[in-house]
């Protein structure tokens, strides 16, 4: 376990935790038994659990995995105390191993941090996550102003067709991923007020962490409402386009279709007008030629064409 200390407060940052470390956590913080549980378990809902002398916090914090290029949730445990901090996670989450970084180097923002207390670095460690957000969503809207101006080009329909599918699956991903948050972190200005007293200051601090995260929502409600837009125009236009290809065939078959009804008769072994005569064929032909113009004139003054 890594840990960082500032007069009255200490960060302590544990990575991977075994069920050995959390119960060891256990018996020197009196934590209960069941958020030792909530840790080891691999999938636990995000939520707040208040005790006498401590908060247990679970956050998903959404990013972007360029692996599986997929939007993607890290897990985080935290345990608040007056005089500690815990978190537990995976290590997959940047923004909280860049936060660790920092303070582990520079003794002036360590000092800034953990220098005003539980609260205020609760407010410093949690808006760093949901700050970490804004590239994901911004990266969905830049691709979607990407994705307008080749929509309609036919050399790229199977690339705009995946992009489309791509985004709106990380639309999706980053919505249920953002909405139990909303919620928790708006309860967590209540109860952390407990433990850290009744400071209006970090009321404006945490109030500062919900408009972030309503912010990314509403960004997020705009780009649902534009990738559902234009997926509708494009399925539109693929439609349109196969309209366009079937029209096309069915008049090739109606034009050719009495051709190959007259050429099959004459292709039977049995006698018919004109099998003897010298220029059957030329006449044949003509007439053949000659349904084929009107038929195709007729589309055409139709505008089946």
């Amino acid at each position: 376990m890594q840990s960082l200390s500032y007069q009255n407060l200490s960060w302590h940052n544990l990575i991977g935790p075994t069920s050995e470390e959390l119960n060891a956590l256990r018996e020197k913080y009196g934590f209960h038994e069941l958020d030792i549980e909530d840790c080891l378990s691999e999938h636990e809902r995000p939520k707040i659990d208040e005790y006498e002398n401590y908060l247990f916090l679970v956050l998903h914090i959404p990013y972007f995995n360029p692996v599986s290029r997929r939007v993607v949730k890290e897990e985080v445990h935290i345990f608040v105390g007056k005089s500690y901090i815990i978190t537990l996670h995976e290590e997959k989450l940047q923004a909280l191993n860049t936060l660790w970084d920092l303070l582990l180097t520079d003794e002036r923002r360590r000092a800034e941090y953990l220098g005003n207390g539980a609260g205020f670095f609760l407010y410093e460690l949690v808006n760093a996550m949901f700050q970490s957000c804004f590239p994901v969503v911004d990266g969905i809207t830049k691709k979607l102003r990407e994705l307008e101006p080749i929509l309609f080009e036919e050399e790229r329909e199977e690339k705009v067709l995946r992009t489309v599918l791509e985004l709106k699956r990380s639309i999706i991903s980053m919505r249920r991923i953002l909405l139990p948050q909303r919620m928790l972190v708006a309860s967590l200005e209540h109860k952390s007020k407990r433990l850290v007293g009744e400071d209006e200051e970090l009321t404006i601090y945490f109030d500062d962490i919900i408009d972030a995260i309503e912010r990314q929502w509403a960004l997020l409600e705009t780009a649902k409402e534009v990738i559902n837009a234009l997926q509708e125009s494009f399925e539109s236009w693929i439609q349109h386009k196969t309209n366009r290809i079937i029209r096309v065939l069915t008049i090739f078959s109606v034009t050719m279709l009495p051709l190959t009804v007259f050429t099959g008769l004459y292709g039977m072994n049995v006698e018919l007008p004109l099998a003897h005569e010298p220029y059957a064929f030329l006449v044949i032909s003509f007439t053949l030629i000659a349904f084929l113009v009107a038929s195709i004139t007729y589309f055409g003054w139709k505008k089946w064409l």
